[in-house]
């Protein structure tokens, strides 16, 4: 029984050949001793992106809370807006509710529903009585009895209110 690589080995594929992959002589990074102005010229140029990239952010940075703070406060005034509107609405509601409540109160409702639902009628005469003197209370007449002078009821007696008292 064959194995697969030695299958593999029996059957030849032709493979084209490859160069051997070199840089072209013209793509060489240029290798060479820098000297001591290069360098410092380079450290310059990152200091300098170092200090634009820094004073970017601390222009970049206030701003974006100065934003986020005005969206606070747009939010907010939004908010204020929608109840200032429900408040309106509800004054409104409650000033409806007023006036409704004066019709319902007013004497002319009052007396064409008393003469159509409840049969009333306006009399043609009003007569006003005399007020009338009741006389004396009970409780009044069982403090003062009725007596002769001098008898039983001379003396001082008590009142319903508990005080003593002399007739």
């Amino acid at each position: 029984m064959a194995t697969r690589s030695a299958a593999l080995r029996q059957t030849p594929k032709s493979r084209p050949a490859q160069p051997a992959s070199r840089p072209a002589p013209d793509t060489r990074p240029d290798l060479g001793v820098l000297d001591r102005r290069q360098v410092v010229a380079r450290a310059r140029r990152r200091q300098a992106r170092a200090l634009i990239f820094l004073s970017a952010a601390c222009l970049a940075i206030p701003l974006v809370f100065s934003a986020v703070g005005h969206a606070l406060v747009a939010a907010d005034q939004v908010r204020s807006d929608g109840l200032q509107s429900q408040i309106a609405s509800a004054l409104q509601t409650q000033q409806d509710y007023q006036l409704q409540k004066a019709e319902l109160l007013a004497p002319s409702r009052i007396l064409s529903i008393a003469e159509t639902h409840l049969h009333m009628v306006t009399p043609t005469a009003v007569v006003y009585l005399p007020p009338v003197n009741p006389g004396e209370s009970v409780a009044q007449a069982h403090a003062h009895p009725e007596a002769a002078p001098g008898g039983p009821g001379a003396a001082a007696t008590h009142s319903s209110t508990g005080s003593h008292s002399k007739p």
